[in-house]
């Protein structure tokens, strides 16, 4: 069967979606993105900002015959191969860093930069041979919690959980630009106009989209779950705790709110990343860690 690289168009949305879920299900682990990643990347901000094309450009899509999805390449800064298996053609994986060291050499810097799961001995081996070697001190990862037990949910007085609709989407941006502590930027005038696009999403959860309201309405903690029901995982995209809110145990409360709600709808594991000492505090446990790797480009 042939294997043809084609440029991604938005008619492809949902049929990526897919494959990031078939991909998952195949290998049982995150093995580059999972469908949160891919939907937070244009629908948080990309699309309503009209940037979508730009980013869209840096996907490739490998198709066989009849259409089906075989390997993708996706960018958040970094590129990274999405594949459903871990020992794909040798050929297949030579055209996916021909792809990418396209696109960097057409960069200002020349150089280009690809996260590889660290359990891809194959992909590693080709990009060595390719003049690839291992950036110190940069990485990414992606970590887990099982929902087999309840969770506690536990908040001072004075705090309440609300979901959806029930904040509006200002309370949200402000919440968020608190809690990344970017407020009187141009980033902050941008997602104040722009905030709520993750509603379009196709996996957005109204249900599990929640945030931590004090007495006086303002987002002091928050946390959106998207759901991959083939796979009965949640993946927590974005999650943050206003700054002056931080230690207080409203970034656990939420979550835990959060992952309670998976269980409920029969959810066995929840993503989040990349690993903060307060994912770990909380239960959250390193599953698979990748290796940025970086070739120059003459």
């Amino acid at each position: 069967m042939t294997i043809r690289c084609r440029a991604y168009t938005s008619q492809d949305l949902l049929q990526v979606r897919d494959y990031i879920s078939y991909s998952y299900s195949k290998l049982n682990r995150p093995g580059s993105w999972l469908i949160a990643r891919f939907e937070f990347e244009i629908f948080f901000y990309q699309l309503r900002a009209g940037l979508l094309p730009g980013w869209e450009r840096n996907i490739g899509i490998w198709e066989e015959d009849d259409g089906q999805i075989a390997a993708m390449v996706l960018r958040d800064g970094d590129f990274y191969f999405q594949l459903h298996t871990e020992d794909p053609e040798e050929s297949l994986l030579q055209e996916m860093f021909q792809f990418i060291e396209n696109i960097g050499g057409q960069e200002e810097q020349r150089a280009c930069k690809l996260a590889i799961p660290q359990h891809w001995t194959k992909v590693e081996a080709i990009a060595a041979g390719r003049g690839y070697a291992i950036v110190p001190g940069e990485s990414d990862n992606a970590v887990s919690i099982s929902l087999d037990r309840e969770f506690p949910v536990e908040m001072q007085g004075g705090f309440r959980i609300a979901a959806g609709r029930e904040v509006s989407d200002r309370a949200k941006a402000l919440g968020h630009i608190m809690a990344f502590d970017y407020a009187g930027t141009e980033r902050a005038e941008h997602m104040l106009r722009l905030y709520g696009g993750l509603r379009e999403a196709p996996d957005y959860r109204s249900d599990l989209d929640l945030s931590v309201l004090n007495e006086a309405g303002e987002v002091v903690a928050f946390c959106n779950i998207f759901v991959d029901e083939v796979n009965r995982i949640g993946v927590l995209e974005p999650v943050g705790t206003h700054k002056d809110y931080r230690l207080q145990g409203l970034g656990k409360a939420v979550i835990y709110e959060g992952l309670n709600r998976l269980r409920e709808k029969g959810a066995r594991k929840a993503y989040v990343g990349p690993m903060q000492p307060f994912y770990e505090r909380i239960g959250f446990r390193l599953e698979t860690g990748f290796s940025v790797w970086r070739k120059e480009l003459k």
